[in-house]
């Protein structure tokens, strides 16, 4: 299937020479005017499918709302480098930087305009984009809606009541790898979609080799357990890591912190970390340093990762059990962006020291009985004996006639 003859000037600015098809039937989707949700596997190409279409308007605005400043930063500065009339607003902007974004807007000059869903609260901001030539709305990460939105971020919620008061409605566009088919009936109610078409990608990565271990001890000492925890991190980087990137994640900023300090002793000069309570010019500092190779091993909380391309990671490894599968699968979709293999350690323990920290997470949520489902799920994963590319491949409600042949489960199977 060839892309359409009035996309090709757009292509042309994006320095694109053809698309693959699964992005030109969501292409084609937007440019026919309808609402439009795709799930694709990471490094697939989503942004292209939205940029495409606005580019072919340029002479109207394409609203992206997205989870992460990184993220926001990245594209922008992807597309201004094109020549591409693109722009942002956050809370590090200066006054002055305000005004000019908000000039550029009331003049039709700007072709995206990029922002986190927090912003779309702002009455000024509601009221400026109210006498704009809006074109399209797009939530890229949507998962966030459902999987943050009842937790710590509740501006998600929110995103569809600022559509609904838009004087006129615009396209929307949704994207993420995590959404299954319940997922686009609740994403259609809370955005107020119209009929949605929805574009579904085979979400198999098979360079991602996927690892579980068990690190239940009858030591009852929590100091122990944690250090025996911490040793196996040690452990893997030293097998998994070779020229590459690893990231590590942790449920909590105190693990973070403690897996920083002490992996920074047998890895020095290489460990960066990243977590909400880091002084701003430090934290950004640490990400530009494993961003551009200077550092290969991030440790981080579960937010980090989405827009961050590093394409080298070659080990991403969970210190705790993740809260929901949609995390899981978000988190190691970081891994062998570049082809190369990456190997995923999930480490799980049945001493409840896990559990603990979900029963706190659980505490702070607006809807605790969905996250409960969540972990449940995760739990299940984890304790399945079942190939692991298969049991997330049915998660997401796709099938695999094979297993991978790669992970714990199915090596396992195989020494029998």
């Amino acid at each position: 299937m060839k892309p359409d003859y009035e996309l090709k000037p757009a292509m042309k600015k994006m320095h694109i020479q053809s698309l693959r098809k699964e992005q030109i039937k969501p292409i084609q989707s937007i440019l026919k005017g309808h609402d439009t949700i795709v799930s694709a596997p990471t490094s697939m190409g989503k942004s292209l499918i939205y940029q495409l279409p606005a580019l072919v308007r340029g002479y109207q605005l394409t609203l992206v709302i997205e989870p992460t400043l990184a993220l926001i930063y990245d594209q922008v500065k992807m597309l201004q480098d094109l020549g591409i009339s693109a722009d942002y607003l956050d809370h590090t902007r200066s006054k002055s930087e305000e005004i000019s974004v908000f000039d550029a807007l009331s003049k039709g000059r700007l072709t995206f305009l990029y922002v986190t869903p927090e912003r779309l609260q702002s009455t000024r901001f509601q009221a400026s984009l109210s006498m704009c030539d809006l074109y399209m709305v797009v939530i890229d990460e949507c998962h966030c809606i459902i999987e943050w939105g009842y937790t710590f971020r509740d501006a998600y919620l929110q995103i569809g009541y600022f559509i609904e008061g838009l004087p006129k409605k615009p396209i929307v566009f949704a994207c993420s790898a995590t959404i299954q088919k319940h997922t686009v009936e609740d994403l259609s109610e809370k955005l107020y979609l119209d009929s949605p078409k929805w574009f579904r990608c085979d979400l198999t990565r098979k360079n991602l080799i996927l690892m579980k271990k068990d690190l239940t001890m009858e030591d009852r000492s929590l100091e122990n357990r944690l250090y025996s925890r911490f040793k196996a991190v040690k452990k893997a980087v030293r097998k998994y890591q070779d020229t590459g990137s690893v990231v590590i994640y942790a449920s909590t900023i105190d693990y973070v912190d403690a897996l920083y300090d002490y992996l920074s002793e047998y890895f020095p000069e290489q460990v960066v970390r990243n977590h909400s309570k880091m002084r701003p010019h430090k934290k950004e500092k640490m990400l530009l340093d494993f961003l551009t190779g200077q550092r290969k091993i991030m440790v981080a909380t579960t937010a980090f990762g989405m827009g961050v391309d590093v394409p080298d990671i070659e080990l991403v490894l969970h210190f705790n059990t993740p809260l929901s599968m949609v995390d899981y699968v978000q988190q190691i979709g970081r891994g062998g962006r570049d082809g190369r293999k990456c190997h995923c350690v999930l480490f799980y323990e049945q001493n409840g020291d896990d559990q603990k920290i979900f029963t706190s997470f659980c505490k702070k949520s607006q809807n605790p009985k969905m996250l409960k489902q969540r972990y449940q799920e995760m739990q299940d994963f984890v304790h399945s004996k079942g190939c692991m590319q298969q049991e997330i491949l049915a998660y997401f409600g796709q099938t695999a006639e094979k297993t991978c042949q790669k992970c714990t489960n199915c090596a396992k199977e195989r020494r029998k």
